[in-house]
């Protein structure tokens, strides 16, 4: 069982007219380049990047959802990059040479596809991962028909607001 995540920059066909192909040859190196730092920062596996897209894996929830988190603020951050969207998707994968595939895999690209610009959406089984894990909140949004899955509840992830810390008993009593 993984997550797995897409990352796709938004707008990129738009960006990709504007620009020469040394300016277009940067940009793809500048997301390349950062994506792999912040996925494998947080124990994650770049299987491939794509132009504008990448594909991660991790074997935790908590991780997988730091990785497509700080990539939306990363790429926010970055003057060169356009904002970035995740999509996330929890179950079984099939390893074979280096990549992935299945249902699984499929589901986020498609999550990923409907996903909107500088969010993340997780399916239903990333959901009831994070339920368990502090850190991060998953807001129900609508269902959606993804081509080739299903209907699919999805969630948006966020990161839960810091909670109060519980009173200290006073020493004294």
């Amino acid at each position: 069982i993984r997550v797995v995540g897409f990352a796709d920059l938004v707008s990129f066909t738009s960006f990709v007219r504007r620009m020469s192909e040394r300016q277009l040859a940067r940009l793809v190196q500048r997301f390349e380049l950062l994506a792999s730092d912040v996925i494998t920062e947080h124990g994650g596996r770049v299987i491939k990047t794509v132009g504008d897209e990448v594909l991660f894996v991790h074997t935790e929830a908590a991780a997988a959802s730091a990785i497509a988190l700080d990539l939306v603020d990363a790429m926010a951050e970055d003057e060169l990059l356009p904002p970035v969207r995740v999509g996330l998707a929890h179950g079984r994968v099939i390893s074979r040479l280096g990549d992935v595939f299945g249902v699984t895999v499929n589901k986020a690209s498609r999550i990923t596809a409907v996903t909107p610009s500088g969010t993340v959406y997780v399916d239903e089984d990333m959901a009831r991962a994070l339920g368990t894990v502090s850190g991060f909140s998953a807001i129900e949004r609508r269902r959606r028909m993804l081509r080739g899955i299903g209907v699919v509840t999805l969630h948006e992830l966020r990161r839960a607001p810091l909670g109060r810390r519980p009173a200290v008993p006073n020493a004294s009593s």
